[in-house]
């Protein structure tokens, strides 16, 4: 666990004489298996209201990020890299929303809604949630089933088709992931099968 002051600056290399943009009091509880699990981050200072409009969610820890897209598209993935990366850009998105009353990066749907978006960016296709569960439930497998229709919607074997494709995809977004994603979206029973299997 890590307690203390996150000091949000304009990112310039050196020190700006103005002083940091703003500074939250937080709490960051780490786990052993950083990163297949996300830190939890906690606004102990107040500062933030408690509502999803906020990006903070019911048991009071902050949405940072969808940590799965984050995982599968940063070219980093340090507690360095995090700490620089998406919890800077939160808490400087909050500072900005706090002042301006507009996200300065946009910002994504709640809930499910907002993770399919996400994890369509990662796997670079349209955000269409049949679409999404089958590439997942093909990329959790060690290795791409050959035989299954291709992701593509062409009706040939994954092997005839875009199988390079699909197997470049693999390599970023491994099983553990994909598990990990495919989880998180609660598909109903039905919503995996796809082609008749």
């Amino acid at each position: 666990m890590i307690e203390g002051t996150f000091v949000v600056t304009d990112g310039s290399p050196g020190c700006d004489p103005q002083g940091p943009l703003a500074s939250y009091a937080v709490r960051i509880e780490l786990s052993s298996a950083y990163p297949r699990i996300e830190p939890r981050v906690f606004e102990t200072g107040g500062r933030i209201t408690r509502d999803p409009d906020h990006h903070i969610n019911g048991d009071g820890d902050c949405c940072v990020t969808v940590w799965e897209n984050w995982l599968a598209t940063a070219s980093d993935t340090g507690i360095a890299a995090y700490l620089s990366g998406p919890l800077r850009e939160y808490f400087l998105g909050q500072f900005w929303f706090e002042k301006t009353g507009s996200w300065p990066f946009g910002e994504r749907a709640h809930g499910l809604e907002g993770m399919e978006e996400a994890y369509a960016d990662a796997l670079g296709i349209a955000n269409r949630r049949k679409d999404i569960l089958y590439h997942l439930r093909i990329l959790r497998l060690p290795r791409p089933k050959g035989h299954w229709p291709c992701p593509c919607g062409s009706a040939q074997p994954l092997r005839a088709c875009h199988e390079a494709d699909l197997w470049a995809l693999h390599r970023r977004i491994p099983p553990y992931l994909a598990r990990a994603m495919l989880a998180r979206l609660q598909p109903r029973k039905g919503e995996l099968c796809k082609g008749g299997f």
